[in-house]
């Protein structure tokens, strides 16, 4: 079991308590203000309930399926990582730094502990028992019911980010094997699953219309024979016939056009995607590269800080870029996503405080994280972190405004992707050419019209629902969970990694250097 110490608390503890109080997304909606007047202090209060506890390193702080459900924690000094099965979490999302606040979901939901924390360093933190949590949240001023909504919402984003949660086993799409065995044994996220439904109700409507045929004309041939083009109501349904004909290969076309350009939509959002990661690893590489050196060829400590705060920066921007276009990460965009963020330890105080005080009509929280970037290579160039190099500065321009361009098409992209006059064309198209079909093909089939008209609802219906999951590459739509769209988590999770692997990559050299590189 770990083990504490209390503390005496400052004044100055209590008041960064209640600052840390007042941005998070737990009690953003306990205030001083009641009935309409500021004079009693609530979060002054709440704060004044947390007291001072130290931990040693290694020692557990949580343990993952523990029923001990009995404090929080707010990180004051120290770091912590999180494990789940056994897994350690990697990257920001699995350490915990201040003032990240740890252990209040299994207050707030009641449930048992669902990772393990251990204590990454010596850790100071302030800890809030369960039963003066539970008087501060029943008060009239939160609204507990929607925050754990809310909330729910917000990590399985962040979980889907960090890892924890996968949705193609870690792949950015779901990978198949080109045997014919395999691909014949799928069905879940195939399109098959999809269109299955449309295929019977067609199969049905076909079995009732040979029930009436068999009923009503008396006909003169067996249940499983070509019927008699003799027969007037046969020879009827000849033109009809000879009018699904020609829809039939009109509909051929134009959907067979509409797939393709659908999947241009879809290959060209990808590349996109993966342009993006490659102009932020452009960035890393350039600066790993031309960043201030000792003579042994290490990086100072001022590279090594500028080093982290872009890479930080970066992943800040790329998660906030896909917030803004990706509707399931939008909630990430939200006070209440940031300030989840801030407790989890995925931005610092000074970032929440500058992004929350940008109006919204700014152009977006990513666009302020990239600003940042090239702000602070700016200020390392004056202070000599990194070389005064004319033609490294307007590398770095071009790469950034390359990088803002590439991620501004993905909303053109979005935008424009289909115009709805062309859609419901097609939409009309394929249905005409389905209803149709068990009226216009009986008079060749027979009773054959039944598995003739439900496999060509499959395949005819099946195109067109796959046209428009690929003009939905991330999502929005709802319209079917399919294999087909991006995994914007692992999207993410890369770009994190690759935010500091030129910094480990260039981190020792086989050769000495001088205090800075020459940028040629």
């Amino acid at each position: 079991m770990s083990m504490f110490r209390r503390s005496v608390r400052t004044e100055d503890e209590l008041a960064h308590t209640e600052s840390v109080l007042r941005a998070n997304v737990l009690f953003q909606d306990v205030a001083t203000k009641t009935e309409g007047r500021w004079h009693q202090r609530v979060l002054y209060n709440l704060a004044s309930a947390f007291y001072k506890v130290e931990y040693e390193k290694g020692d557990v702080i949580f343990s993952q399926g523990s029923t001990d459900k009995d404090y929080m924690l707010i990180l004051e000094q120290g770091e912590c990582q999180i494990t789940i099965d056994g897994e350690e979490i990697p990257g920001i999302y699995g350490t915990m730094r201040p003032p990240a606040m740890v252990g209040e979901l299994a207050l707030l939901m009641d449930q048992d502990r669902a990772a393990t924390v251990t204590a990454k360093t010596s850790v100071v933190a302030f800890r809030l028992d369960r039963a003066s949590f539970n008087h501060f949240m029943s008060g009239p001023l939160v609204k507990t019911e929607d925050i754990k909504v809310e909330l729910k919402e917000i990590d399985h984003v962040i979980d889907q980010v960090s890892g924890v949660k996968k949705r193609y086993n870690g792949n950015i799409i779901r990978q198949y094997k080109p045997s014919r065995r395999w691909l014949w044994r799928q069905w879940r996220g195939t399109i098959l699953q999809q269109a299955w439904k449309a295929a019977a109700t067609s199969m049905l409507v076909s079995s009732c219309f040979v029930a009436v045929i068999r009923l009503s004309c008396g006909p003169t041939w067996a249940l499983g024979q070509i019927p008699d083009p003799k027969s007037p109501a046969i020879s009827r349904l000849v033109p009809l016939a000879q009018l699904w004909n020609y829809l039939m290969t009109l509909t051929t076309f134009i959907l067979t056009f509409f797939l393709s350009q659908a999947y241009s939509l879809w290959r060209d959002m990808y590349v996109t995607t993966r342009k993006i990661q490659g102009r932020l690893n452009d960035v890393g590489l350039l600066l790993a590269s031309t960043v201030e050196r000792d003579d042994e060829g290490k990086f100072t400590k001022r590279g090594i800080v500028l080093l982290d705060d872009i890479g930080h920066y970066i992943r800040l921007f790329h998660l906030f870029t896909w917030a803004k276009y990706s509707k399931k990460f939008r909630i990430l965009s939200t006070s209440r996503g940031m300030s989840r963020m801030l407790s989890r330890g995925i931005m610092s105080q000074h970032e929440y405080n500058t992004l929350t005080s940008l109006s919204s009509s700014n152009g977006g929280h990513h666009n302020a994280c990239l600003s940042w970037v090239l702000i602070r290579c700016l200020t390392a160039m004056k202070d000599n972190t990194l070389p005064k190099d004319r033609a490294l500065r307007e590398l770095l321009f071009h790469k950034i405004c390359d990088l803002r361009a590439t991620f501004a098409s993905i909303g053109d992209d979005l935008d424009g992707r289909m115009p709805l006059a062309y859609a419901h064309f097609v939409q009309l198209l394929v249905d005409s050419l389905l209803f149709i079909s068990p009226f216009a093909l009986y008079s060749g089939l027979g009773i054959w019209i039944i598995l003739a008209v439900g496999l060509l609802t499959l395949f005819y219906a099946g195109l067109l629902d796959l046209s428009k999951i690929l003009l939905d590459p991330l999502d929005n739509d709802e319209y079917y969970d399919a294999p087909v769209n991006v995994d914007i988590g692992v999207l993410i999770r890369e770009t994190n990694a690759g935010s500091s692997r030129w910094k480990y990559a260039a981190e020792m050299l086989p050769f000495a250097t001088t205090v800075g590189i020459d940028c040629v």
